[in-house]
């Protein structure tokens, strides 16, 4: 869902193609249909156009067809270089709290979303697509220009070796850890993970796997069983509010 919001001057869109002066951009599909019959823009109507290679500019709309929009880019408002991120490795939950996990931690900000499928992980088959498009729809609306990759899941085996011989630090929340998120030792110049497990929590096979790899460090979200959605914001939380 998108919203009209008084903090923001102008609508933003995101922008695969590459972005210039005087360059003209023609807008299909869901794009249009937002503007001409959510918004109700007309001709010489401005907005922003964003993405993570060139920025993002200031657009005039200057030619309405019947199933398109011309716009004519103007200057470059603001380029912004993505330092110190980090990734969400998640079990995916079901779909609504699935949606709103997407959402909520996209506007938080996150460089890359991983599921993994664990022993307990209740949604198995998501919908890719439909995930991308909240994913694009939540960095229009929260003022960012870098939109998250989200991958293809892969079984918590794949997880392990992937990341088994890799320089790359995961930090998993665990409610029997005893560390405070204040106590990590977070190596920025390192890629950095947070892995949120399932609504029935990782197994005790894949808990004792976790415990005994030396790159995956576990942390507290205190005593309370938090569902994944709600353990994933909070952890998220945590992480932006180190690293900006």
């Amino acid at each position: 869902m998108r919203y009209k919001t008084e903090l923001m001057s102008k609508i933003r869109l995101f922008c695969k193609e590459t972005l210039e002066e005087k360059k003209h951009i023609h807008l299909l599909g869901d794009d249009f249909h937002y503007l001409i019959n959510v918004m109700r823009c007309e001709v010489g109507y401005e907005i922003l156009l964003f993405n993570e290679n060139n920025g993002e500019y200031s657009a005039k709309i200057i030619d309405k067809k019947k199933k398109s929009l011309i716009l004519e880019v103007i200057n470059r408002i603001r380029y912004e270089k993505i330092l110190n991120r980090f990734n969400l490795i998640f079990c995916p939950p079901k779909s609504q709290k699935l949606d709103t996990l997407v959402q909520k931690c996209t506007e938080i900000g996150v460089n890359n979303f991983i599921p993994v499928i664990s022993d307990h992980t209740e949604n198995r088959k998501l919908n890719i697509n439909r995930l991308k498009k909240i994913i694009k729809e939540a960095v229009e609306q929260s003022n960012q220009i870098y939109i998250p990759e989200f991958y293809s899941p892969i079984s918590f085996s794949e997880l392990i070796k992937k990341y088994e011989r890799s320089s790359s630090n995961i930090f998993f929340a665990d409610i029997q850890s005893d560390i405070s998120f204040s106590n990590l030792k977070i190596d920025t110049t390192k890629s950095n993970s947070v892995f949120i497990g399932p609504e029935g929590d990782f197994s005790t096979g894949e808990i004792d796997i976790l415990r005994n790899r030396d790159n995956f460090f576990s942390f507290s979200l205190g005593k309370r069983i938090l569902r994944s959605e709600t353990a994933a914001i909070a952890s998220l939380v945590l992480f932006n509010n180190f690293f900006n």
